[in-house]
């Protein structure tokens, strides 16, 4: 399927005619406008006459449009269900006839509603391109290092970002999503949202977005914040010693985006924060330990990435941050340097090209995220394991066997999340045996081939498990029986060789809070059986797509037929 906002994309298909979204009705509007503000399913006595009324003519005003409609329900959502709390959106409003100035209109009453500290985390948003998907763990940890969001001696800072982005989501200014894998939350920004936030961030020279003509020419202003989303060097005249933010999105094509960045001298941008750099190829960053205030350092997706440190890692005293997902990095620096850093709260390193060690003794009470490093064969005793008191996530790479793994799970009485992987021939991974005791863990990913000699049985999981991955695990046994009684499940993916032998899996009870299931690569199994009554709440199921290894077939009950209705 095709979706286009342009009538010329739409008919690039001759053989089927492009289907026009129209408007909605004067019903449709309303239902929509009183579920967004009342969270009402239909119209019914619940709504009080005279908020009906006020609803009805609040919603004409939007002209059929969903987003100014769902935009409208999302202020009104926050206000008291009173006629004259309603009555005052209704005068208040500089309402226009034409459609579009209207549902603009209606997103600036938006950004004009919301509370003082939501109003940052919204403009934030700008800094990214148009249709980009963000990341909600990395969106979270920039809003930390930048101190957009009000403190809360409650809870802690990534918590109190989450709620922020809750609140987004709540008055319908952003679009949260799962990725393919259920695990990871990204959310979008509508076209015309960024338009409005991109509006309102020139008014205050929030962000300066390099590859949108309004902002560049802006040039008398101090860039404190410097987006660059398009090829060119624009934006070199722009940033210098008083820039705090740099974000650089490239999509590997953009040559000139290396060679600029490689001429710029690091040293000088004594004020920098955040550093974002994604997607781009052969590249080269010097000095960057000279940047003692960086709070924020990611280096997503990158090829052939040349690092070079003078001294080190750890005179970047500041750091809460450092992200090098998917990244080949290599040149002169020193590794342990970083874990000197007691300000750390997020540490990620790639697991595709070299998984770091973390030392026995590093200190890292602030730290909430660790993926992905070796597990030392130094962890022997209690007094030698690294002190992580609060940390979240863990991803581990097992390289030898160890029971350091046990030890280590021992001290971390927080962790919600959980990544054991092995890189040993033949992929043989040792299950921690006190895994069940640990009744806080919500997310477990297990990769690599367990050790013989254990039934399945005796691997218990912790029972309040949400999302569970295997992946090449060589059960030697059907697991489902024993998945089924994880009452809090709700994830399930399947990856690689499960079983190891055996070609069927059959579900015959249990699974009572499971939504989704992925079977998508699961290659050493042929039939996949679903008995009636078993995962009644099972709403996604991915199967194995035309070109996919996988070839398992999926049996549902009657009640679920309507997951197979693609086959």
């Amino acid at each position: 399927m095709i979706t286009s906002r342009s009538i010329d994309v739409a008919p690039v298909d001759p053989k089927i005619p492009p289907h026009k979204l129209n408007f909605l009705n004067d019903e449709q509007s309303l239902t929509l406008l009183l579920k967004e503000a009342l969270s009402y399913q239909e119209l019914d006595e619940k709504c009080p006459k005279d908020l009906l009324e006020l609803a009805d003519a609040l919603s004409k005003k939007c002209y059929g449009l969903p987003l100014a409609l769902k935009v409208l329900g999302g202020i009104l959502s926050k206000k008291d269900q009173t006629y004259h709390d309603w009555k005052n959106v209704l005068d208040t409003m500089d309402w226009y006839s034409e459609k579009g100035e209207n549902c603009m209109n209606i997103l600036a009453m938006s950004y004009e509603d919301m509370p003082f500290y939501l109003k940052p985390c919204f403009l934030h948003l700008a800094s990214f391109p148009e249709d980009y998907e963000i990341d909600v763990s990395c969106l979270i940890r920039m809003w930390v290092a930048e101190r957009i969001i009000p403190p809360n001696d409650k809870k802690t800072m990534e918590e109190t970002a989450e709620d922020s982005l809750q609140q987004l989501f709540e008055r319908n200014m952003v679009q949260l999503s799962l990725s393919p894998y259920a695990y990871l939350r990204t959310c979008r920004v509508h076209d015309l949202l960024r338009e409005l936030a991109m509006h309102e961030a020139r008014k205050i020279n929030f962000v300066t977005i390099f590859g949108n003509p309004q902002d560049v020419n802006h040039s008398h202003r101090v860039t404190r914040r410097a987006s660059i989303q398009s090829d060119g060097d624009e934006f070199i005249k722009h940033i210098g010693p008083k820039t705090r933010s740099l974000l650089l999105f490239s999509n590997y094509r953009m040559i000139d985006h290396c060679r600029i960045i490689n001429s710029l001298n690091f040293p000088e941008f004594r004020l920098l924060r955040i550093l974002e750099i994604e997607k781009v190829s052969d590249m080269e960053l010097r000095e960057l330990d000279q940047l003692i205030h960086l709070k924020y350092v990611a280096i997503k997706n990158c090829h052939n990435f040349k690092l070079h440190i003078e001294s080190s890692l750890g005179r970047l005293k500041n750091l809460e941050t450092f992200d090098l997902r998917e990244t080949s990095l290599s040149g002169d620096f020193d590794q342990v340097g970083l874990w000197t850093i007691g300000t750390l709260r997020h540490v990620r390193t790639s697991a595709l090209y070299d998984s770091w060690e973390l030392p026995f003794n590093a200190n890292l009470r602030n730290l909430q995220t660790l993926e992905t490093v070796k597990v030392s064969k130094e962890w022997h005793k209690d007094d030698q394991l690294p002190c992580l008191n609060n940390l979240r996530t863990l991803s581990l790479d097992i390289k030898e066997t160890s029971d350091a793994i046990d030890l280590l799970l021992g001290t971390l009485p927080y962790l919600l999340s959980l990544e054991i992987f092995s890189n040993l021939i033949p992929k043989e991974i040792v299950y921690p045996t006190a895994l069940p005791k640990y009744q806080n863990l919500q997310s477990l990913h297990l990769i690599g081939r367990w050790h013989n000699g254990v039934s399945l049985e005796e691997r218990l999981f912790p029972q309040h498990l949400v999302e569970l991955t295997l992946h090449q695990s060589f059960l030697g046994q059907d697991p489902m029986p024993e998945l089924g009684k994880l009452q809090s499940l709700k994830t399930l993916k399947l990856i690689g060789y499960v079983l190891g032998n055996g070609r069927h899996m059959i579900c015959l009870a249990g699974f009572p809070a499971l939504q989704t299931i992925d079977v998508s690569n699961l290659l050493d199994v042929d039939l996949l059986r679903v008995e009636t009554g078993v995962m009644p709440k099972l709403k996604n199921l991915r199967k194995p797509g035309k070109y996919q290894r996988a070839r398992v077939k999926v049996e549902l009950p009657p009640e679920l037929q309507h997951l197979n209705a693609d086959d």
